[in-house]
């Protein structure tokens, strides 16, 4: 009896440390939008706000930024309804291959100027830079320029949703 009681703290100890990181990273899929304006034509934004416990898990250090540059510029800097059906085409295979494991995290998507981009957190750019390849060569050749850089405290996405008066949840 003396030592059932040792055993049964180390078998609730083990199965605090079983819990795999997955459980904490759950995704919340609710999206914030919002409109400004810049040199008098729209911005649209819209994000997540709900990724602090990826921010708190330190394991996306760094954002890659897919710009595409619309191919049929508009007076209002905003896509014709063909291009913006399209671009969700893209989005949502990019959002399917990316984050199914939750390799990335798509943070935001903007829109203005003829120009609409998103902002993934990764885990790591080359299995995303391999990822990508493989999601966007279903399509033809697209309009996309891709940059990344590292961003451990996650200063562009809290930048933004400052911006727009909200706080990482």
């Amino acid at each position: 009896m003396k030592y059932s009681l040792p055993i049964l703290l180390i078998l609730n100890f083990s199965s605090l440390f079983s819990q795999s990181k997955e459980n904490t990273l759950a995704l919340n899929d609710t999206w914030f939008g919002g409109e400004s304006e810049s040199n008098g034509k729209p911005v649209i934004i819209r994000g997540r706000d709900h990724l602090k416990n990826f921010i708190d898990s330190k394991e996306y250090n760094e954002y890659i930024e897919l710009v595409w540059k619309m191919e049929r510029e508009t007076e209002s800097g905003i896509p014709t309804p063909d291009e913006n059906f399209f671009m969700g085409k893209v989005e949502d295979a990019l959002i399917n291959d990316l984050e199914t494991d939750l390799q990335s995290v798509l943070a935001i998507v903007h829109t203005n100027d003829n120009i609409r981009s998103w902002i993934f957190y990764t885990k790591s750019v080359p299995e995303f830079l391999i990822r990508i390849n493989k999601t966007l060569s279903a399509f033809e050749k697209l309009p996309i320029e891709i940059t990344n850089d590292e961003d451990v405290n996650w200063e562009l996405y809290t930048g933004i949703l400052k911006g727009y008066h909200l706080e990482p949840k």
